[in-house]
């Protein structure tokens, strides 16, 4: 997020073949598609701009014909990264997800809103679809895609949020996005059923996120729409305070910077005014605070972020796309040096972030403690080989 030109975002649709009870697009016109040439033209617009990032969304941008080929002139123009926002339910089919894979796609974001199929399955408004999603799920990670879980919470998910994310860790995905909802659409008119306050769902999130922190993977969950007093000592985990740096184009063609969007709605109220974060925090969402009020916010006196655990330093369990990109590699070839390394990661699809040797040194640091992976420095170069300690590593890294 700190990139002057981060990701630029398509929404290509508004049709869905779910019905969540959560979602905030209700009020959208289902029939709107964007058409292929203009879609070109906004990933040739987009990738001139200088935007590092290619997001296409909807809607469900499964539900077109065209996405593989959408897909590739992403990755034509030059887009190293290009990630796919879905409910996953297509994605069950094999033949589409090996298609995907070959069309460039990098990374793929599912929506789950549980890891128990029938509380997912209720909220998602689809029977199976859990089932289907999990199948899709499955299929990428083989095929060596990026996997990401967004995670939104209510009143049927937030108790169990810790276990959930525990489960997809152990299915291989090591980056989440906790969203608190906005109470627009479905969302709003379906407030009195699954509606959760702030206040309750906050001891829950800083349970996972002290989980997530013991797991050496402090910076692999962010969380939306959840003013940090509600994040006591985890802060800086609140993405409202950091700049997306996104343009969002609808498939009307109107443009929008999703952080003008995103504040526009956002209030101020009496716990705001003595706060420390004064205006780096937009404070919550209005409609939230029609239906719930301020009941629970707590002025922030300073910001008692610290440091982050030394992520290198920490047990390891579960691994970052870089570290899984590198353990990748040296299961190929042994004894390479850091170019090489970097020359290869071009081709998996994990990270796809990998500009210089720092990424490989700080994917390779926890590695190195655990004795997983071993390196040498021989005339001015850093070499990298696994060890035969790895076989005993858990088999989702």
């Amino acid at each position: 997020m700190g990139e002057k030109h981060d990701c630029y975002e398509i929404l290509l649709n508004y049709n869905c073949n779910a019905r969540c009870s959560f979602c905030s697009q209700g009020s959208f016109d289902k029939s709107a598609n964007a058409k292929f040439p203009d879609v070109a033209k906004e990933i040739y617009l987009g990738k001139k701009k200088g935007y590092a990032r290619l997001g296409l969304s909807g809607g469900e941008p499964l539900l077109r014909k065209d996405l593989c080929k959408i897909i590739s002139v992403g990755r034509a123009v030059g887009f190293r990264f290009i990630r796919l926002q879905t409910n996953g339910i297509l994605l069950a089919d094999k033949g589409l997800c090996r298609a995907l894979a070959a069309s460039g796609l990098t990374f793929c974001k599912f929506t789950f809103a549980s890891h128990k199929a029938a509380v997912h399955d209720a909220l998602i408004g689809r029977p199976g679809a859990w089932r289907r999603a999990m199948a899709g799920l499955a299929q990428l990670r083989e095929l060596k895609i990026g996997l990401g879980v967004n995670i939104l919470l209510n009143r049927r998910n937030y108790r169990s949020l810790e276990r959930t994310v525990r489960f997809f860790l152990d299915q291989g995905v090591s980056n989440f996005v906790v969203i608190f909802p906005l109470y627009e659409g479905n969302m709003r008119e379906n407030a009195a059923d699954i509606g959760v306050k702030l206040g309750q769902a906050s001891p829950f999130i800083l349970k996972t996120l002290r989980m997530m922190q013991k797991a050496g993977l402090p910076q692999e969950m962010k969380i939306l729409n959840v003013p940090p007093c509600f994040l006591k000592g985890h802060e800086r985990q609140a993405m409202d305070l950091y700049r997306f740096n996104t343009v969002v184009t609808e498939p009307s063609g109107r443009k929008w910077n999703l952080d003008d969007e995103t504040h526009g709605n956002r209030v101020h109220g009496p716990p705001c005014r003595a706060c420390a974060l004064g205006s780096r925090c937009q404070g919550p969402d209005a409609n939230y605070v029609s239906i719930w009020g301020w009941s629970g916010f707590r002025p922030v006196r300073r910001t008692k972020s610290k440091p982050d655990r030394d992520a290198r330093t920490a047990p390891i369990g579960y691994l970052t796309d870089n570290e899984k990109c590198l353990m990748e590699i040296l299961r190929q070839a042994s004894n390479i040096p850091t170019q090489t390394v970097l020359e290869r990661a071009k081709a998996i699809p994990f990270c796809q972030d990998c500009k210089d040797g720092n990424a490989v040194l700080n994917a390779a640091q926890r590695l190195t403690t655990a004795g997983w992976v071993e390196k040498r420095f021989s005339r001015g170069k850093f070499y990298w080989s696994l060890t035969t300690k790895h076989g005993s590593a858990p088999s989702h890294l």
